[in-house]
């Protein structure tokens, strides 16, 4: 059976650009997918065969293959990923990009095209986070990881009437630990101040609604982070 898990002995560390240079002409894409993890978001892209060189990286603006014209993306960042050399198959023209919606930091995926032997994807995310790039196979699959923008760094808090890409995080995390569906809108309102109360009495702590270290370290626990 597949999985799109990576191993202790293929995780890579996080940074800011993967390149990695293969000549396997003949390789198509055949699918696309995402996944939620707890402290990231994943796009994977499936190949028929050998893994094709890649190369993944932030771009000020996404633009379309062969037009150049640029295509607009939420969220505060854009990762873009080529890959090359690799094609569409022929019967069915290619996988369509998949719809995210209350990701922590995935806000659009698209196709951006397939020119001269070129593929062209990229992501709208939340916040400019680190990235990273495995190679998979059987079948040949890369991962795209892109990390969720933390819910706030030492002594800073995060609570009602706040927006941010932290907040996006912070809701994602209570969505998995206290099983609830909250929106992932990057809006601290009522209904993530009162899921955040509730955490807290779970997890016996001032229930005041405001996201700070030990709160934070709390649910770091409950997630194994």
């Amino acid at each position: 059976m597949k999985s799109d898990t990576i191993s202790p002995a293929t995780t890579v560390a996080f940074g800011e650009i993967s390149v990695e240079e293969h000549s396997v002409p003949g390789t198509a894409l055949v699918a696309v997918r995402t996944t939620r993890h707890p402290d990231f978001d994943r796009f994977v892209l499936e190949f028929t065969g050998p893994v094709p060189g890649h190369r993944v990286e932030y771009v000020p603006e996404l633009a379309q293959d062969g037009s150049g014209e640029p295509i607009a993306l939420p969220g505060r960042a854009i990762v873009r990923i080529i890959v090359q050399p690799a094609a569409l198959p022929e019967e069915s023209g290619g996988p369509t990009a998949p719809a995210v919606k209350d990701f922590a930091v995935f806000r659009r995926i698209v196709d951006a095209g397939a020119f001269e032997g070129v593929l062209t994807w990229g992501i709208g995310v939340a916040e400019h986070t680190g990235v990273r790039v495995v190679e998979l196979d059987r079948p040949s699959r890369i991962a795209i990881d892109v990390q969720h923008a933390e819910p706030g760094n030492g002594r800073q808090l995060l609570q009602h009437g706040d927006r941010s890409a932290g907040v996006a995080t912070w809701q994602w995390r209570l969505n998995q630990v206290e099983r609830l569906n909250l929106a992932v809108d990057e809006d601290f309102g009522a209904r993530t101040d009162a899921a955040t109360r509730g955490f807290q009495r779970h997890h016996h702590l001032s229930a005041d609604g405001i996201v700070g270290p030990k709160t934070r370290t709390a649910m770091a626990t409950a997630l194994r982070l």
